[in-house]
């Protein structure tokens, strides 16, 4: 399993992009970033966009994903997963033919570059040899975690946004978590707007972990707002026994099973 960072932060800046992460050139997670971090060909290799929720820093990037593929004339076709409400979201205030064309209908409806494929908590899913577990989680909107594992059980789980939550810890209760990407967006001493927003701080997460039977192999954290994020990286030090990466854009993280069994992570620029 290779994850590719195309972008990370809980706001945009120079230098700071928006959430998505590419898993093995094919399937993404969460979209908002994806044409101006990858060129024309490695935008046709994405075949799935699962999508957190409908916020607009996580669905930023499909617009212009769609709108190149048609427009180049690629054969390639999208399917974006989510839950019922996500996709209602996006049906109704984007691809509206108002805001934006209905690519569900583009360039015909017989082959449309897009469609939307509902998802349930209920059932997993298998895209491309993952199953695929959606989980619920806490936030403002309707929002989703994933819990991703491959076909030699090394599991990721993405938290998406979320504040205070619990579903998804006792989904993966049993699992080998190798990989957790989870948000942080806010400094502690800003608690109160992290909880009416939906978010956490490093007080906040390091309670969420105690919820974990056992400990992922790797936490990554993801959504800092770029304003905090000296102080948030300054908290989470503290935080006693408790190893945490910082993701940044075009880190990839290599999960790979065997005799070697290791998990890599490189920078590329």
């Amino acid at each position: 399993m290779k994850i590719k960072v195309l972008g990370s932060s809980g706001a945009e800046a120079p230098g700071h992009n928006s959430p998505a992460f590419l898993l093995d050139d094919f399937l993404l997670l969460d979209a908002g970033t994806v044409s101006v971090s990858l060129d024309r060909e490695a935008q046709c290799k994405i075949t799935h966009i699962l999508l957190s929720h409908a916020h607009l820093d996580h669905i930023k990037g499909i617009p212009s994903l769609v709108d190149n593929i048609v427009a180049s004339k690629q054969a390639c076709q999208l399917v974006i997963l989510s839950g019922k409400d996500v996709l209602a979201d996006l049906r109704r205030n984007i691809f509206n033919n108002r805001i934006w064309p209905d690519f569900t209908v583009i360039p015909s409806r017989e082959q449309p570059v897009m469609r939307y494929q509902p998802i349930s908590s209920r059932n997993p899913l298998r895209v491309g040899g993952y199953c695929i577990t959606p989980v619920r989680v806490d936030h403002v909107v309707p929002a989703y975690g994933y819990v991703v594992e491959d076909g030699a059980h090394n599991t990721l789980v993405y938290t998406g946004d979320s504040g205070p939550t619990d579903r998804i810890w006792k989904t993966t209760r049993h699992q080998r978590v190798r990989v957790l990407i989870a948000e942080v967006s806010f400094p502690n001493e800003l608690k109160p707007l992290a909880l009416v927003s939906g978010h956490l701080t490093p007080a906040l997460f390091a309670k969420e972990l105690e919820k974990m039977q056992v400990l992922p192999e790797r936490i990554f954290i993801t959504h800092v707002k770029p304003y905090h994020r000296h102080a948030v990286e300054a908290q989470m030090a503290e935080l006693s026994g408790l190893a945490v990466e910082f993701l940044h854009d075009n880190m990839e993280i290599t999960i790979s099973s065997g005799d070697g069994d290791t998990l890599s992570t490189n920078t590329r620029s």
